[in-house]
């Protein structure tokens, strides 16, 4: 390893993080150990866990009763859920995405956890010969897609992203998006000693929550692919689903704990967890359109502020000034509703701007692309579609299924050697631990990763690898 390379990982490792996307970057960072990354697991964790507030907290504490407790919840959600249908079918409008672009800024803001879709249970894999954790694991394998691409949850949701053209919004994003997603990548490293946790996190993870049923009803409705959100509610269910999975890890790997009552309160810390951060619910609460046009062309602004005709003047300004400092560039919007050139809650074929960027003759034409098109239009549309589900300019949905990774030509390797180190080998556990770094995180949606999650599953879930087969 280059020397420089190595002083730069050392600097990471030993790093007094202060921001959330640095801690995720080095949890998702191969080229660090996993006894480096259990080590800031540790840190991290029990610094968040000594911020947080258990008093107004509803946990039972007696393990007979968490089962029916969660299953009451469930109810209450799903009676929340007929409601809400209720009121759809009676006439009532979208009560989370009213059109296209607010769809689109809830997939982007939500984007960083959903990167790391069943994070928090990877540390247990390191168990996989010991029985208890096995219902967990298989979780864990299921959120992988059992190696499938077309499976895989964050293959599913990294898909999404690039076929709405959104994948580019995301690293725009304020640090406050990573919290949660660093919290589960830490739990994707805690040492044992914080087990307990994981299963209370993973209790709370797997239940069915009323937004998700919503979001999967809103954005098939405006015409976006929800086959990750719909996947989620048929695999947390409390039948036989993750959901139920959980309860049984949970009875299982209790008995196996001398202190009951120390396990139940790191478990319900471990629940607790799940509210650090934002929520999807307050994702939803703040959606700002205008926000994410301002954004939009303030990175338009980087490359367009020399190439405008300075005739065309704004309060004494050139458009080319306007542009030149990105700080202006939301001043510059009120200039534009103020001066009529965009016009809110109306038509955007009555807002001289629209036309500028959406018309062939348009002088703009060509500037923005279709999705960035789409939120400006949604923006300045506002309220004037509101009584019409049919005027919003739908996004073509699509049923194909992720290709299957096919040979890369860029490919170092890596792999093929793999493979053949497993073919060599007669020891499962040999075979299994060479298989683990893969399953990490970073790994698992990956050409190298996907492949061995199939052999893991093989392995040790030889009922799951018919279920794979079945999918196929």
């Amino acid at each position: 390893m280059p020397v420089a390379v190595k002083e730069r990982l050392l600097d990471l490792i030993d790093k007094n993080h202060q921001n959330y996307c640095d801690i995720v970057n080095y949890f998702m960072n191969s080229q660090i150990t996993q006894h480096a990354k259990e080590r800031k697991a540790a840190i991290f964790l029990r610094k968040e866990i000594q911020t947080l507030n258990l008093d107004s907290l509803e946990f039972p504490l007696d393990l007979n009763k968490i089962p029916e407790w969660l299953c009451n919840d469930n109810k209450v959600q799903c009676s929340e859920y007929q409601l809400y249908k209720d009121r759809r079918s009676s006439g009532g409008e979208r009560e989370y995405f009213k059109n296209v672009s607010q769809a689109f800024e809830f997939l982007i803001k939500v984007a960083p956890v959903k990167r790391v879709d069943g994070a928090w249970l990877y540390s247990l894999v390191h168990y996989w010969n010991d029985p208890i954790f096995h219902e967990l694991i298989q979780i864990y394998v299921e959120e992988l897609g059992l190696g499938l691409a077309k499976s895989n949850h964050v293959s599913l949701f990294d898909d999404l992203l690039v076929k709405l053209g959104l994948e580019h919004f995301v690293l725009e994003l304020e640090d406050e998006y990573y919290h949660q997603p660093a919290i589960q990548l830490a739990l994707a490293y805690a040492p044992p000693e914080f087990i307990p946790e994981i299963v209370g996190f993973n209790l709370g993870y797997e239940q069915l929550p009323l937004h998700l049923l919503i979001t999967n009803y809103e954005l098939n409705e405006l015409g976006i692919n929800s086959q990750y959100f719909n996947l989620h509610i048929t695999i947390d269910n409390m039948d036989n689903g993750h959901a139920d999975l959980s309860i049984k890890a949970l009875e299982k790997i209790y008995k196996k704990f001398k202190d009951k009552d120390s396990f139940i309160e790191k478990m319900k810390i471990g629940f607790a967890l799940n509210n650090k951060g934002l929520s999807s619910r307050q994702i939803i609460k703040n959606l700002n359109s205008e926000a994410l046009v301002v954004n939009i062309l303030k990175r338009k602004a980087l490359v367009g502020n020399v190439i405008h005709n300075d005739k065309c003047k704004f309060n004494n300004r050139s458009i080319n000034e306007w542009l030149s400092e990105p700080n202006l560039v939301e001043e510059f919007v009120e200039l534009l509703i103020e001066k009529q050139w965009i016009i809110l809650n109306q038509d955007p074929e009555q807002s001289r701007f629209w036309k500028l960027i959406s018309h062939e003759e348009g002088k703009m034409y060509g500037v923005f692309n279709a999705t960035e098109k789409q939120i400006i239009h949604d923006w300045i549309a506002g309220d004037y579609f509101k009584q019409s589900h049919s005027k919003y300019k739908k996004v073509s949905s699509t049923s194909s299924a992720i290709d299957e990774f096919m040979f890369s030509y860029l490919a170092d390797g890596e792999l093929e050697t793999l493979q053949q180190q497993i073919s060599e080998s007669g020891n499962l556990a040999v075979k299994i631990n060479k298989l683990l770094p893969y399953l990490a995180p970073h790994a698992h949606h990956k050409e190298a990763g996907l492949w061995c999650t199939q052999r893991f599953v093989d392995y040790l879930f030889p009922f799951l690898s018919e279920k794979k087969s079945s999918i196929h």
